[in-house]
């Protein structure tokens, strides 16, 4: 591992990473509703979400032959999928009525800037960066008796913290924040026609670099 560690340093990487992560809810995202009726759209503000994963693509500009080149300053664009299935209790009481589950998928579009300190094989490193992120809630019901939910666009931002080995594989803490978002469903046709619901996340990645 060492020697492999070390010819991967031996040569410039060209900025991008594949990132795979522990997704853990947080705020209304993770509140369990007070009730819950399968089918009908019945969560309101809670999303009873359980910790999930992710995968992520990133591409970061570290200014290579310019006055910054040494400075450890890069700019990054990052799109994570990020999932999260209901907690078990909650999934417990769809598969009792043999309702299919619904499911929160998250997308979080961002650019923004980080720091890496020097060093050929060992690198700490913060960013921070902000954009949108895109929200929806799978469906949920029966055969002839769904309801389909729209997606939800809403501001986000991000600030992680982590190491970097031998400039090849990354550990890394994030937090999310993304967004108050309007959990609607398609038809309106609903007793409850949608609630908004505030998303944070905090994520634990591994990183591999290009």
């Amino acid at each position: 591992m060492l020697g492999v560690f070390t010819l991967s340093a031996q040569h410039d990487k060209c900025g991008f990473s594949i990132q795979f992560g522990c997704i853990k809810p947080g705020y209304n995202f993770n509140d369990v509703p007070e009730l819950v009726i399968p089918g009908t759209n019945s969560f309101g503000s809670a999303g009873g979400a359980m910790t999930g994963a992710s995968i992520g693509l990133k591409y970061t500009y570290s200014f290579k032959n310019t006055i910054l080149e040494k400075s450890g300053l890069g700019i990054f664009f990052a799109a994570d999928g990020m999932w999260n299935a209901m907690n078990k209790d909650l999934r417990t009481t769809y598969d009792n009525m043999s309702c299919t589950k619904p499911m929160y998928v998250n997308v979080p579009i961002q650019v923004g800037f980080s720091y890496k300190t020097p060093g050929r094989i060992f690198n700490a490193w913060a960013e921070y960066s902000l954009g949108a992120d895109l929200f929806m809630k799978t469906q949920e019901g029966w055969r002839n008796s769904t309801i389909k939910y729209q997606m939800n666009t809403e501001f986000a931002t991000q600030v992680g913290f982590g190491i970097l080995l031998a400039r090849t594989v990354s550990l890394g803490v994030h937090y999310y924040w993304l967004g108050t978002h309007d959990v609607r469903p398609q038809s309106d046709n609903l007793i409850n026609e949608g609630s908004q619901m505030k998303m944070g996340a905090w994520a634990f990645k591994l990183g591999f670099h290009m």
